[in-house]
């Protein structure tokens, strides 16, 4: 429609305004349904620190187990949907020469509240584990993940 031809209430910046705010909404709409809980675990062991992040998943036996300083090895898990955890279930292992010894296992179930900030989701961990008793540390924290 030629400018000419437009009615009072049609003028240019009224459609530029629409256009501006359907634009808005689809960013907005597409920002939100990227979003994501996100698990960040920070395992230390010998002075050296993993940062292990996990997203939500519907698989828990495809979870990543993760080799910590080839002592230990950790796996976090958290299964549900985008918009509800169903439970996380945190798995530390000593790492041995032909099988892995369980050392520890917890499990958050639902309601499990994601904050929108990274917030604590448990506490510092200390683990000691085989003849010498190593220690292996850590702790997990929970928030929303901006893809």
């Amino acid at each position: 429609m030629r400018t000419d031809q437009m009615s009072d209430h049609q003028t240019p910046s009224h459609f530029s305004a629409i256009v501006f705010c359907v634009g808005a909404m689809l960013c907005f709409h597409h920002a939100a349904a990227a979003e994501s809980p996100l698990l960040r675990c920070e395992v230390s062991y010998a002075g050296s620190t993993h940062t292990l992040d996990t997203q939500i998943s519907e698989q828990p036996y495809l979870a990543t187990m993760h080799d910590i300083g080839g002592r230990f090895s950790f796996k976090a898990v958290m299964i549900g949907t985008r918009k509800k955890i169903d439970y996380i279930k945190l798995y530390a292992y000593l790492q041995g020469r032909e099988l892995d010894t369980p050392i520890h296992q917890a499990t958050y179930q639902k309601p499990i509240l994601v904050g929108k900030r990274m917030k604590a989701l448990t506490p510092f961990n200390h683990l000691y584990a085989g003849e010498v008793e190593r220690e292996m540390q850590y702790q997990c924290f929970l928030g929303w993940h901006q893809k």
